[in-house]
């Protein structure tokens, strides 16, 4: 094989994309229920019995619709993965920043979000804090406009 085959060309490039897009039911609701509410809720399958969240319009293993019969789910969680960002990106906090995906009690499964309130001064000690099974706490902003960001996690006391 002749090396003009095997060799890799790198083109530079870059793409800077402002978009918007449908939630769709599940997210809208959840996210319309975080901004009214201040809670979070999860959707049950009928089948299996799983609670989902963030809420989903299926189960992905039974493959059949969720019940439209929400529950609330936490404020407390276990945190099941944690780490810390050292980029920065649009709409995040200036870096570091820690996020967390934790289960909320009630759920099956988990959702991400940023962790604040934690010194991040010192990566080990941090990271130690913000272990798998430690507990947090969902936070709710005074002011919700239905977006993710709307909540983030804190150490539970």
């Amino acid at each position: 094989m002749s090396d003009a085959l095997t060799s890799h060309v790198v083109i530079p490039g870059a793409w800077h994309l402002d978009f918007r897009h449908a939630a769709g039911p599940a997210a809208s609701r959840f996210l319309t229920t975080v901004r009214d509410r201040g809670v979070l809720t999860a959707s049950p399958c009928p089948s299996c019995g799983r609670i989902r969240v963030p809420p989903r319009d299926f189960c992905e293993e039974c493959f059949v619709p969720t019940s439209d019969d929400w529950p609330d789910v936490g404020p407390r969680a276990v945190i099941e993965a944690a780490t810390i960002g050292y980029t920065s990106f649009p709409g995040y906090p200036e870096p570091p920043y820690a996020l967390v995906y934790a289960r909320p009690e009630g759920a099956d499964t988990a959702i991400g979000n940023l962790l604040q309130g934690i010194d991040l001064s010192d990566y080990h000690v941090a990271l130690d804090r913000m272990h798998i099974g430690a507990a947090v706490t969902a936070v709710f902003g005074d002011e919700r406009s239905g977006l993710v960001t709307d909540f983030h996690w804190a150490l539970a006391d």
